[in-house]
């Protein structure tokens, strides 16, 4: 547990060339830094649990995992096929299937799930000072330094109502405000990305989330006030929608209007992609070069769309996969918010309202950005798996506990009847 905490603290600082450890390991994960190595190690410890006959190992056969392997396998034939990206490709889907194993092994219980849940918080909320000073140091939007801002603000999309569910939880009412003022930081962090994208993923989020908690007026009233207050602000995300949404390309700032045509751009070539190779796409990493062919730009770019990248590269079916996949990851957390019984039970349940509202918001945050390759995603999805499990358990414990015994069905009406 305490390993793979520690991959969860240093997340934040992937990018750090300090952690960079090599180019590659062994020609397979590119660009091999501290996380990957953790996870190998994570891996290697879970295995050895799995092969001891550790109980834990039928989470493996949950939806979820199956389809995540059905997915890396298709990713795999198709790099075969086509030729070209397997190493990157692969080596990235390939840590992801290391983590889950170790993921699922080390989270065993709720405590373990609360306890991951927090440090994921609060490994973001504590890279803030750090990311402000590289924000001023460099003069650009928050995210500069420490990751891609626009990155930097789908991932925070997704933490943002984790941290609300417990601030929600909380019976101490300066533990309450401590986790109000956590979400709070996110959501500040979100603004100073300036991404717009982000910044719908957490009305998504927010919404979700305040609607499931509060009902529908109060929903409203979160999405009036992150609108207004975020226009009302003199901020770069305030900037960049209203010039956006002024529809005034002349009022554009220069980076801005190249930013928009870029997105236009990449969407009609990513369907002129499908379109010409809808079964076995363009090929695994092809989107970006072959992008300016299709797109008449100079500059070669990313689908800015993780669907659409998945689509225009790997073909409309392995998109199904991963669709089915992401809506597995959504049952499996809808049906736990839905969770009925003691206090443990309305923890998970709330913990579970919080995922499925971040993840919400992380969906439609990676509609501007390729965001499929984040491990913030893929972590995610398999705590659903562990989220899951939990609720079985509570519904198993909440049955036997309603199961009638020999002396209440006395009490009921006689002995029970014997067998002939």
């Amino acid at each position: 547990m305490w390993l793979l905490l520690l991959m969860i603290a240093i997340m934040p600082y992937e990018e750090n060339p300090y952690l960079l450890l090599g180019e590659n390991l062994f020609g397979i994960f590119v660009g091999f830094t501290v996380i990957k190595a953790l996870g190998l190690m994570g891996f290697a410890w879970a295995g050895m649990r799995m092969a001891s006959g550790d109980r834990m190992v039928h989470r493996l056969g949950a939806r979820q995992a199956t389809l995540f392997f059905v997915f890396l396998t298709a990713v795999a034939l198709l790099s075969l096929v086509h030729g070209t990206g397997f190493q990157y490709v692969i080596g990235r889907y390939i840590a992801y299937a290391v983590f889950l194993p170790f993921v699922v092994v080390a989270v065993r219980s709720q405590e373990d799930l609360g306890r991951v849940l927090k440090w994921l918080v609060l490994s973001y909320v504590a890279v803030f000072p750090y990311a402000v000073r590289q924000m001023l140091r460099f003069g650009e939007r928050l995210g500069v330094g420490v990751y891609e801002a626009n990155y930097l603000a789908t991932i925070l999309v997704l933490l943002v109502p984790v941290a609300f569910a417990f601030a929600s939880l909380q019976r101490v009412s300066s533990r309450r405000w401590l986790w109000i003022g956590a979400g709070v930081t996110l959501v500040v962090m979100i603004v100073l990305t300036g991404s717009r994208g982000g910044f719908l993923g957490l009305i998504a989020a927010g919404v979700l989330f305040v609607y499931r908690r509060r009902g529908l007026g109060a929903a409203a009233a979160v999405m009036l006030l992150l609108v207004i207050g975020v226009l009302a602000l003199p901020t770069e995300l305030s900037t960049r929608a209203m010039a956006t949404l002024s529809g005034d390309t002349t009022q554009l700032p220069a980076e801005l209007e190249a930013s928009n045509r870029a997105h236009v751009g990449l969407f009609w070539a990513a369907l002129r992609m499908i379109s010409d190779s809808p079964i076995l796409g363009v090929g695994p990493l092809n989107f970006k070069d072959l992008s300016t062919l299709y797109t008449g730009l100079e500059q070669a770019n990313m689908a800015h769309n993780m669907f659409l990248e998945i689509a225009a590269e790997m073909g409309l079916p392995v998109l199904a996969v991963f669709v089915v996949l992401l809506g597995s990851a959504f049952s499996a957390l809808g049906r736990t918010t839905r969770l009925r019984g003691g206090p443990a039970a309305a923890e998970l349940a709330t913990w579970a309202e919080g995922l499925r509202s971040g993840l919400t918001g992380y969906v439609v945050a990676g509609c501007f950005i390729s965001a499929e390759y984040e491990k913030i995603l893929w972590i995610s999805i398999f705590l659903s798996i562990v989220v899951a499990d939990l609720a079985r358990r509570h519904r198993a414990a909440l049955a036997a506990e309603a199961e009638p015994t020999a002396d209440t069905m006395e009490g009921m009406g006689g002995p029970l009847p014997q067998p002939s």
